[in-house]
């Protein structure tokens, strides 16, 4: 009997059939498609059911293994699933590589785009790359990014396909890629998303409520208007992804963060203006009397603090991961799964010894009557006006609470926000060793030490709840401007706590000079996004939940000469 395709056994087929597509890495395996379709009996010998190692293979040749699958705790995903994924990401790219940004399915075809990148480690780039994902997102931004504003007084709106479109933007943004962008383009992305990053008052930069520090569905959620409609203002949360074949609830990642590190990542093209009536060095400024910045503290400015990109390599422990790993806190605040563990060693979405070392970046603070002017009008201005940055140091620890220790209590209290999420009236002494919290009234003593051995180890294991592997219940945040900075551009201490829940670090800040009192506490909130920068705003202390009557906004990356080891 003469050979055939029909009569050739299983594996044999297998096996021709992955030779065959993998002619072409990129894309869907259309050759896959035409053979089932030759003949029933080619169909069912190819089908999913007939042939899993065969999909498995597929998924594998032209998509990275998902991060959580580490997590995973039912075992690998079935044959089903993962035909069933594999489906829906081609349908997705071939969305995405059209260039169709009014498909009505935009929505998940964006979210399926955001949770691939989540998920890369080099084969999900290549396909996106495949679907001209770049030239496709620019086109949103440019095109799609205001539909409705002008129905909503000028502003842009923070609906779901917004959110995941900027994030992706941020997501796939290299170094080159920018350097390669006309000055009238990266002015057009700032201009887009000026709005988003400055206007705290419509489009906020946490995952919930700021002030909560246990949030829950029955959190207190106190509401006040203002020019702009209620605040906290009302925005998209979360939605329903097909995952695996699966629905899994989908929290949307806020808009703010990813747009504002798409604005200071355009800005830092931009060098500061070296004044020519400077001092050279330091050691002139003091030899002259003269303080503030000397030259060689804004020339180190210009060539150090730049906003770091997510799939490149800094000199920090974190490049020793997979680059997907970097992703796991941002890939937990989103995906919440029940049967995924956590990919931190705290409860809660916080890598251990993230932010501890030196961090450096900018600030971009608006002109407090522009400020005042954007808060009490109701429609946006066009153009959005534009502000001058500002360096900003600061060397950061992470002291922790083991047990038997007792961390800090938690009060119910909006008030504590503006504490940084320490209690009221507490006091708190810090050494080498520890830092000892005392309350009011001593009314309770809390001991926070640095990580114990072991603790911030590259193998993060998950956990569900309560306390960790290594006996942590709750982490607290110092840091303080080290002395060299501090003669350029202004020292200060800090104090903090991060919130378990979604790994959102809230830290006061003082002068640290007594005859600079009138500078002003601070409270600075943000998130560390991709492992890489820490991003948010910060405002003066005021007590109340209302809009911020003044904000800045921040950008820090971690200082790669610094040693980790």
């Amino acid at each position: 009997m003469p050979a055939s395709l029909i009569t050739t056994p299983p594996e044999l087929l297998e096996q021709i059939v992955l030779i065959a597509v993998r002619q072409y890495y990129q894309g869907p395996p259309s050759i896959l498609r035409s053979l089932r379709l030759t003949c029933r009996m080619s169909n069912n010998a190819l089908s999913p059911e007939s042939n899993s190692y065969l999909y498995f293979m597929l998924f594998t040749d032209r998509f990275d293994i998902p991060s959580p699958w580490r997590h995973f705790l039912g075992g690998q995903p079935t044959v089903d699933n993962i035909e069933r994924e594999l489906r829906k990401r081609f349908r997705a790219l071939q969305r995405i590589r059209r260039g169709e940004i009014d498909d009505p399915d935009i929505l998940e075809s964006l979210s399926t785009i955001y949770i691939m990148m989540l998920e890369d480690d080099g084969r999900n780039w290549d396909q996106l790359l495949w679907a001209q994902l770049p030239l496709f997102i620019t086109r949103f931004l440019r095109e799609r990014l205001m539909v409705g504003a002008e129905i909503n007084n000028g502003w842009p709106k923070e609906n779901e396909v917004n959110m995941l479109a900027v994030s992706i933007f941020w997501l796939m943004s290299r170094s080159e890629s920018i350097r390669n962008e006309t000055d009238e383009l990266r002015r057009e992305f700032v201009e887009l998303l000026s709005p988003y990053s400055y206007a705290g008052f419509r489009y906020p930069c946490f995952t919930g409520l700021e002030y909560d520090f246990c949030p829950s569905e029955n959190s207190h959620k106190t509401v006040v208007t203002s020019a702009h409609g209620v605040y906290p203002p009302v925005r998209p949360v979360s939605i329903t992804v097909d995952y695996f074949g699966r629905p899994v609830p989908f929290n949307l990642p806020p808009l703010a963060p990813y747009a504002i590190l798409v604005h200071f990542s355009r800005l830092e093209t931009r060098p500061l203006m070296i004044p020519l009536h400077l001092p050279e060095t330091r050691a002139e400024a003091m030899a002259n009397g003269i303080s503030g910045p000397t030259k060689e503290d804004i020339v180190y400015f210009n060539s150090h603090c730049k906003t770091h990109f997510p799939g490149t390599a800094y000199g920090n422990r974190f490049d020793t991961l997979l680059k997907s790993r970097r992703h796991d806190p941002d890939w937990a605040r989103s995906i919440r799964d029940p049967l995924y563990r956590s990919p931190s060693s705290l409860p809660g979405q916080y890598i251990p010894g993230t932010i501890s070392g030196r961090w450096q970046g900018s600030f971009i603070a608006p002109y407090h009557n522009v400020y005042k002017d954007l808060l009490s009008s109701p429609t946006a201005p066009s153009p959005f006006p534009t502000f001058g940055r500002f360096p900003l140091y600061v060397t950061f620890r992470e002291l922790y609470c083991y047990s038997p220790s007792i961390p800090l209590p938690l009060e119910e209290n909006e008030g504590v926000f503006e504490n940084a999420f320490l209690p009221i009236g507490c006091r708190w002494h810090e050494t080498e060793a520890r830092v000892e919290f005392t309350g009011e009234n001593t009314s309770f003593k809390a001991y926070y030490s640095p990580p114990r051995q072991g603790h911030l180890e590259i193998g993060f294991v998950g956990c569900t709840a309560g306390e960790s592997k290594h006996g942590a219940f709750d982490v607290i945040i110092t840091g303080v401007t080290e002395d060299r900075y501090a003669a350029a551009w202004g020292g200060y201490r800090y104090m903090g706590r991060i919130r378990p829940s979604d790994g959102l670090i809230v830290l006061l800040r003082e002068p640290l000079d007594p005859q600079m009192v009138e500078l002003g506490r601070a409270l600075f909130r943000g998130y560390i996004i991709s492992s890489r920068n820490f991003v948010g705003r910060w405002r003066h202390v005021s007590s109340g939940v209302h809009p911020a009557e003044w904000e800045s906004i921040f950008s820090l990356c971690k200082d790669a000469t610094v040693s980790w080891e």
